[in-house]
């Protein structure tokens, strides 16, 4: 199984009035969202189906992603995602995948319950990716992991294989967009 977890891009605290939950996406979310999206869509990266929060900013950030990645995956929110811990995520993943071991699901959510995941999953992989995600999940970074899922539903600390880490900073159009 694949898991990716996207943080959603950065948000705006223009308003001070609206909930935690309605908040928008800032203008540099706004361009991180789709920056990533466009970089992924010229790569191997394959996504079966997008899970979002049902929170504004995981929203827009999910679909503003998917529109330059690839119109085409379906993209879904389950209020659980919004400020969920790692177990709940994982919960999450597994009922997305509906038994398909193969299956390639992407986590539009928050920290610090993304961030959290990522460190428990992250056993292998790029040794500098693995140092940069477990010092810090940005806003709009994407995480892929290559997951060992034996007999059961339950996926244990350490077993992931970090595949990519990529923060909007990162892109070769970060300084052109102020990402």
């Amino acid at each position: 199984m694949r898991l990716l977890l996207l943080r959603h891009a950065k948000s705006s605290w223009d308003n001070v009035r609206l909930s935690d939950h309605d908040r928008p996406l800032a203008r540099r979310g706004e361009r991180a969202a789709p920056a990533m999206g466009a970089h992924f869509a010229g790569t191997d990266l394959r996504v079966d189906r997008i899970v979002s929060s049902t929170a504004v900013r995981a929203g827009s950030t999910a679909r503003l992603f998917r529109d330059a990645f690839d119109r085409q995956i379906p993209l879904t929110s389950r209020a659980e995602l919004y400020h969920a811990a790692v177990r709940d995520l994982l919960t999450i993943a597994l009922e997305e995948c509906n038994g398909d071991n193969g299956a390639r699901i992407m986590l539009v959510g928050h920290n610090p319950g993304m961030h959290d995941l990522a460190r428990f999953l992250c056993d292998e992989g790029d040794p500098d990716a693995v140092s940069r995600l477990r010092a810090k999940f940005p806003t709009a970074a994407l995480a892929e992991f290559d997951l060992s899922i034996r007999a059961g539903p339950e996926i244990a600390p350490d077993s992931g294989r970090l595949i990519r880490f990529v923060r909007p900073k990162d892109l070769p159009v970060a300084k052109k967009l102020a990402l």
